[in-house]
């Protein structure tokens, strides 16, 4: 092999070897994007070879330190996922100025919601950007607490979804959040029911062994301290590794205490 052709190969290789790919994946929110597009060692060539949003080659000039993405002139829904793959020049690394801009936002807007006969959350919504997911609340014992999850769709159209939920008796609040990078909660307003479920009762209120409810029930069981002890559903909990003394129990819609003897 001649000294050229050897050459040839090694710039081939060298060549093949310099060109990278910097792939960002995130969401059409409906905001452009700005690409940092720093020059390579000469300083008279833009790292950046060609952008592909989603497969689809961005045509615009890129010979530029900094340049916009109108991504809306693309033809991209509200909440699609968008997948960038940037192809750049050896180590000079390009990068997208405003990130936050392709993450999912919590924007949801809630048409109907409700509770039917199966003791199912029911909801609508719209106006969603991204998929993120949706924490379903319960106003019980005083305090807000969160009793099932489901991932949102992330599609501005209308969305329905459906979840269980552990209704107890009387009145029910329930409420659906989400949180977006921004850290700010976003609720629905509260939604109501009424439930002809029995009333529970605290069947023993001296406890040996075992504690026992009318009903099976979502229960809390603290200490004094308020260290939370047990949680979870049942008729009955065995507490036969708990010291002697008084705690304090949460059941059905109710609190109360009870003493390990």
């Amino acid at each position: 092999m001649s000294f050229r052709l050897i050459f040839v190969f090694f710039l081939f290789i060298s060549t093949v070897v310099s060109s990278q790919e910097l792939n960002i994946k995130g969401v059409f929110t409906g905001a452009n994007v700005y690409i940092v597009n720093p020059f390579v060692h000469s300083k008279d060539l833009f790292t950046i070879d060609s952008i592909s949003i989603n497969n689809k080659k961005y045509t615009e000039i890129l010979e530029s330190s900094a340049f916009e993405i109108d991504l809306s002139h693309m033809g991209f829904k509200l909440g699609e996922d968008l997948h960038f793959c940037i192809c750049y020049k050896d180590s000079i690394k390009p990068s997208i100025l405003n990130i936050e801009a392709l993450k999912p936002l919590s924007s949801f807007k809630i048409k109907e919601a409700y509770i039917d006969k199966d003791q199912c959350l029911n909801w609508t919504c719209s106006n969603e950007v991204g998929s993120l997911p949706f924490d379903v609340q319960q106003y019980r014992w005083n305090k807000w607490v969160k009793v099932g999850e489901l991932r949102g769709v992330g599609t501005s159209g209308i969305n329905s979804y459906r979840i269980k939920v552990p209704v107890h008796s009387g009145e029910n609040i329930f409420r659906i959040h989400q949180v977006d990078y921004t850290k700010k909660d976003k609720y629905s307003d509260s939604i109501q029911y009424k439930s002809t479920l029995q009333v529970v009762q605290l069947v023993n209120k001296r406890v040996k062994e075992q504690l026992n409810f009318s009903t099976p029930t979502q229960f809390e069981i603290f200490d004094l301290f308020g260290n939370l002890i047990y949680n979870g559903y049942g008729g009955e909990v065995r507490l036969d590794d708990l010291i002697p003394g008084k705690y304090y129990v949460n059941f059905d819609n109710t609190m109360g205490e009870f003493i390990k003897e």
